[in-house]
């Protein structure tokens, strides 16, 4: 399983019209260490880290004290570096490989590092393109023909930046109840894509991280050069950087003993996880060390093994989706501005992995951290490093000040009732004690503060709603403003309880045909409940699901985001429809 942590945002709080309808409550951890600005200087153009060693072990020191308080020499923990202007100039590692041997992580230690294989897949498909042996604009049936029969055209080019709509395998091995601790082949893995035909959207309408994309891509790497994917990376790439603990773990015979040992944090002790059972590859299971990857890292900047100028195509975004939106997902990695610095990066996750993998291309700046436990917060570690070298670069967006004003009674009550989005989502307002409430599906509750008397925020969270005030005086609208983004609702009539003898018939055994797997709906105190695999128990830790309704034949769930259930013609429920769990789109259930 590859960053399961964001499969389907199922543990945060998050209202987002196009996703789930809870709340997202957003901790923002702070690191202030005062680095004096004139610590960095210019090379050849570039920000240097230090101007002098004494200012380079001193930063080093502080980077290590931060590492340090968060990883125990007796723990699992993580391996560092940093390039700057092609020379390592940082790499130092923290914590157990092995809490059983007592064997110490180093600079040679081998990791999975998961996701943040998917640049080295798409690096692959790259060298074929340089070879004149296929384009990314290519159908990709044109190479895979027994692939399902899509109702629209699939380029190579879809499936690295995730616009192709193919479903993630790993969301739906979750829906299906298949254990990511079983033994699970690549052709386990295309078998499962092969079963489920059914696009999420039409490609490049959308940008959906999809695994199944780059396990497809794996194939196309395959039959167009001949070779396994691990050959043609161990000849192409590993090779000749000289990463000689690098490997594709794609077969049950590969011995990784001699690897760190994956762990999660149990009650009072770190438990093993990952039981090497996953041989898949192309979404991630590329295992390797520090210094592999900083030897990688020297080939980005330096295109010392083809690809020129590869540092510049995976670092500037030109692709668009349909709509005109340009894409920030390039060739295994995200292009993005942090706080005032350009960054291509890529996080990976897997059972007991962590990785992240970080460049700031106009700096000449590279940043690798490798860890064997899911109990660090390890893009948050990443950050905070990132602050310390740049300090004195960077640029802290200063919080807006909100001033609180009291408003009059009377004008709250016009605010109070149920909102509807376009896409169904709905939440009301309730005025209690003279404080207006946002108050979610699930009976979630907020405190309102007003900035005037239309415009409110959170404290819980960064959003912010707008009233809008009708010629007549009423309010039948507002706009909810969220993550950079606007979103209306109007106001709609007050949702009307169903009945116990309304809700008994939506009771029954629904059944998904690829997946294989059944999903039982009871009533339970007048209460809808959803009883999923127990995957879901396993890895998010819930095993029931509840259903509120909202109008019609249409639920929001605690966990699911919205369901809509569907009729014969004779206007019997016989299905259902999750429309948006992230990853996966319109998944659909019929009733036996």
């Amino acid at each position: 399983m590859r960053n399961n942590s964001i499969i389907l945002n199922c543990n945060s709080k998050q209202i987002n019209p196009m996703r789930t309808y809870q709340i997202l409550v957003v901790f923002v951890l702070v690191l202030s260490i005062s680095i004096s600005a004139n610590a960095q200087t210019k090379k050849n153009g570039k920000t240097s880290p230090c101007a002098d060693n004494k200012q380079k072990e001193a930063l080093q020191q502080h980077i290590d004290s931060l590492v340090a308080s968060k990883v125990s020499e007796n723990q699992p923990g993580v391996a560092i570096g940093v390039l700057w202007d092609d020379k390592v100039w940082m790499k130092k590692a923290y914590g157990l490989m092995n809490i059983d041997q007592n064997s110490s992580i180093d600079e040679n230690t081998v990791f999975n590092i998961a996701s943040v294989s998917k640049q080295f897949t798409a690096f692959a498909i790259l060298k074929l393109e340089e070879e004149g042996k296929l384009n990314l604009d290519d159908n990709i049936r044109d190479y895979l023909p027994k692939l399902p029969a899509y109702e629209n055209v699939i380029t190579i080019r879809n499936l690295i930046q995730h616009t192709s709509g193919i479903a993630s395998t790993d969301v739906l091995r979750l829906f299906a109840g298949v254990s990511f601790e079983k033994q699970w082949s690549q052709q386990n893995e295309i078998d499962l894509i092969m079963s489920y035909p059914q696009l999420n959207f039409t490609p490049n309408s959308q940008h959906v991280y999809s695994n199944a994309g780059y396990s497809i891509l794996t194939q196309i790497v395959e039959i167009v050069s001949e070779m396994k994917f691990s050959e043609f990376l161990k000849k192409k790439v590993f090779d000749p950087l000289a990463m000689s603990s690098s490997f594709v773990y794609d077969d049950p015979k590969i011995d990784l003993s001699t690897c760190s040992t994956g762990y999660k944090k149990g009650k009072d002790q770190f438990i093993p996880f990952g039981n090497g059972k996953d041989y898949t590859y192309g979404a991630g299971n590329i295992h390797t060390s520090l210094n592999d990857m900083l030897r990688w890292g020297q080939n980005i900047f330096s295109s010392s093994i083809g690809q020129d100028n590869y540092i510049n195509k995976i670092s500037n975004t030109y692709n668009t989706l349909n709509n005109g939106d340009t894409l920030t997902y390039t060739y295994g990695f995200y292009v993005k501005n942090y706080k005032g610095i350009k960054m291509v990066e890529h996080s990976g996750g897997d059972l007991g992995f962590r990785s992240q993998f970080m460049i700031f291309p106009e700096e000449k700046l590279l940043l690798v951290l490798l860890f064997n436990t899911e109990s660090i917060n390890t893009r948050r570690l990443a950050y905070q490093i990132t602050d310390l070298i740049f300090a004195g670069k960077i640029i802290e967006e200063a919080p807006k000040q909100r001033v609180e004003i009291t408003v009059e009674k009377e004008k709250l009550q016009l605010l109070e009732g149920d909102y509807q989005m376009p896409d169904g989502m709905q939440f009301g307002f309730d005025l209690k004690q003279d404080t207006l409430w946002l108050v979610l599906p699930g009976e979630d509750r907020y405190p309102l503060y007003a900035e005037s008397p239309n415009h409110f925020f959170l404290k819980a969270f960064k959003a912010q709603c707008t009233f809008i005030k009708g010629s007549d005086g009423s309010v039948n609208e507002l706009i909810w403003h969220q993550g950079g983004k606007d979103y209306k609702a109007d106001k709609t009539v007050k949702r009307k309880s169903l009945t116990k003898e309304e809700l008994a018939c939506y009771v029954g055994k629904y059944y998904h045909n690829s997946l294989k797997v059944e999903y039982p709906i009871a009533l339970q105190d007048d209460i809808l409940t959803i009883t999923p695999p127990s995957t879901f128990k396993t890895y998010l830790d819930f095993d029931s699901v509840k259903l509120s309704h909202l109008k019609g034949d249409k639920f929001s769930t605690d966990n699911f985001g919205l369901l809509e259930f569907t009729r014969n013609d004779a206007n019997q429920i016989n299905g259902f429809v999750l429309l948006d769990v992230g990853r996966v789109q319109n998944i659909r259930f019929s009733k036996n």
